[in-house]
């Protein structure tokens, strides 16, 4: 189990640092990826309150869901920093094209991370094929 940690906690760090560098060579800035990947550290924040208010060890269940969990902020970070840019460079005033980036994008960004939690509830509550052996703490 403690390699598993290990290796999921390490694949977790190199995800970071590969979707970093990829957003940098599509963005062509070093500074938009920096604020994209600022979503991060939030959305780890929910991860731990949400495993601590459910009582849910962490086991590779829910590493694996925390990875994806990242995946995700990071693709909203991705829609709502690009249209902010956009609409930047339409309106000229950074903080208009804050707001008007947020109140745009909000339902998508809300659509993608509800997919994501209801596509995640089988596997959170141990629903389906496998379900036993994930969650006991036995060899398999």
């Amino acid at each position: 189990m403690r390699t598993s940690y290990r290796d999921l906690l390490g694949g977790l760090v190199f995800s970071i640092i590969l979707v970093y560098l990829l957003i940098v060579v599509n963005f062509q800035s070093w500074l938009d990826p920096f604020i994209i990947i600022t979503a991060l550290p939030a959305a780890l924040a929910g991860i731990v309150l949400f495993l601590f208010l459910t009582h849910t060890t962490l086991s590779v269940p829910a590493l694996m869901g925390a990875i994806m969990c990242m995946g995700v902020a990071t693709a909203n970070s991705i829609l709502m920093v690009s249209f902010a840019k956009e609409r930047l460079l339409h309106h000229g005033n950074a903080l208009e094209a804050a707001i008007e980036a947020g109140f745009t994008r909000f339902r998508p960004v809300l659509m993608t991370a509800l997919a994501m939690i209801i596509g995640m509830i089988p596997m959170a509550l141990g629903l389906g094929d496998g379900a036993s052996r994930m969650h006991h703490s036995g060899a398999p």
